[in-house]
């Protein structure tokens, strides 16, 4: 008779483990033999995956609760087994319909989805909606159909967009929560997918890369929902948020961001930069950096508050680790194209993409020195979890070396958003008058290494622009570190 668990058969082990849900499964490897049991069990992790992860678009809410759940419970030491067990579990080989389930990816692969499977389905063409859209509900689609990618041509596709898409009105507010989660799957997934194979049998399954089908890159799409200027509003904060003046994330708008900036990266570090630089942000590794605190600076002190440690230097009261040295990125259109695109060309109806913009972008790495002024209480309109901490500083240009838009002075805010989301706001400040402002949401939450993504735009909101996708990730804690001799 078995006495001990672990002499216990591997095929019954396999088959109780099945069973277990994944934030349990991942503390299970600190047994040496159940490390070794989960890590090469291949088909334990299909299993846990189809049982716990399903595809059906509606468990998506369970799908993120539990990556993120994970996440806030791994090591803060950048990685953990929690991290290495989603690692294996969730992967664009696999997984592609939830992490490629935003509208944008809808977009730029001419395919429509149902709300209840997460692979690709073919729908009705959009002119048979048109026909029986007063006819039978059930039957609509819940996104707008969209031209084949089959045209093989960016303008055509545009063109079909504008023709054919149409909305459903009872389908849309459940489809963008759809859009909007998965968006943030792929954030939290963090490395960017930047190219996407479309089978021409439309329902045949999207694959990453590879194969004879027609292959998509995803920057065209993502540079066209960037430098939209429609979606700079009152409402939006002129920021990564939903426009309704809640403060809400649109995780969809933070994809277009992290997808375009990684596109760019990698095109002039390609060229110019050897690895290890701090001008290459930490995007390259699955889930790594955005667990809270994955910063690691002072872990203990993260949680005092104001009113417990009042004597503390505001430095060792600030939640959010802002004192230090940080690398920053900002990317740009040429304003005579970014004008161009939003006001010269046939306009889209409202709620339709512009078409896909294959534009060249102009790229900054800016140096940004942050020390910490003043830490209050949060106001009525913020989460209440943490203070509003204040910082100063300076930014200066890394590459090109000499910019003068990049020589400021910094000043800015973090809080969190209502529903618990970090909030950086900063303003470029030349000769005492602000020049430029910044809203931005830290991936991963409170001192997540995988940095601040958003918006950089006019501080007078000009509707007009320019505005733009801007990145930045600490590389210090020492704000007299000097990030050039790393670069």
């Amino acid at each position: 008779m078995v006495e001990h668990l672990l002499q216990l058969p591997h095929e019954v082990l396999h088959g109780i483990l099945i069973h277990v849900a994944p934030t349990d499964l991942a503390a299970l490897r600190c047994c040496h033999i159940l490390d070794n049991l989960v890590k090469h069990d291949g088909l334990l992790f299909k299993e846990v995956y189809q049982r716990h992860f399903s595809t059906k678009l509606e468990d998506l809410i369970q799908i993120v609760d539990r990556v993120q759940r994970l996440l806030r419970t791994a090591s803060v030491d950048g990685y953990s087994s929690n991290i290495a067990f989603l690692e294996r579990l969730i992967r664009p080989q696999r997984n592609i319909g939830i992490l490629c389930n935003s509208s944008l990816f809808e977009w730029a692969t001419g395919t429509t989805k149902t709300t209840t499977r997460s692979h690709v389905q073919a729908q009705p063409d959009s002119d048979q909606v048109l026909d029986n859209s007063s006819s039978d509900e059930d039957n609509h689609p819940t996104f707008p159909a969209v031209v084949s990618m089959r045209e093989n041509k960016y303008s055509e596709l545009g063109r079909g967009v504008l023709r054919k898409a149409i909305r459903v009105p009872h389908a849309t507010r459940q489809q963008d929560r759809i859009h909007r989660l998965s968006a943030k799957l792929h954030c939290l997934y963090g490395v960017p997918i930047q190219r996407l194979q479309v089978p021409e049998t439309p329902s045949s399954s999207l694959q990453p890369r590879g194969g004879s089908d027609t292959e998509v890159d995803m920057h065209p799409f993502a540079r066209s929902k960037v430098y939209d200027l429609r979606q700079h509003s009152e409402g939006t904060l002129w920021g990564p948020f939903v426009d309704d003046g809640s403060q809400n994330v649109d995780w969809e708008k933070i994809e277009a961001i992290m997808i375009i900036l990684d596109y760019n990266i990698q095109i002039f570090t390609n060229k110019y930069v050897t690895h290890g630089s701090n001008l290459i942000p930490p995007w390259d590794r699955p889930f790594v950096g955005v667990t809270p605190h994955s910063l690691n600076l002072r872990p203990a002190e993260a949680e005092l508050s104001i009113e417990r440690t009042p004597s503390l230097p505001v430095d060792l009261q600030d939640p959010y680790g802002v004192s230090g040295t940080w690398m920053r990125v900002v990317c740009f259109l040429d304003y005579r194209v970014l004008f161009t695109f939003n006001f010269s060309e046939e306009q889209p109806l409202p709620g339709q993409p512009r078409r896909p913009n294959e534009a060249e972008e102009a790229i900054r790495f800016i140096i940004v020195k942050l020390q910490v002024t003043k830490i209050e209480k949060a106001g009525k309109n913020d989460g209440q979890g943490l203070p509003v901490v204040h910082f100063k500083g300076s930014s200066y240009s890394a590459l090109p070396p000499v910019d003068v838009n990049a020589n400021s002075k910094i000043r800015g805010t973090v809080r969190l958003t209502p529903e618990g989301e970090v909030r950086w706001t900063t303003f470029s400040v030349f000769h005492g008058e602000e020049r430029w402002r910044s809203e931005g949401i830290q991936v991963g939450g409170v001192q997540a290494a995988r940095g601040i993504l958003g918006y950089w735009f006019d501080k007078d909101f000009d509707e007009y622009g320019p505005a733009g996708p801007t990145a930045f990730w600490k590389v210090s804690s020492d704000a007299e570190y000097d990030a050039m001799e790393d670069l």
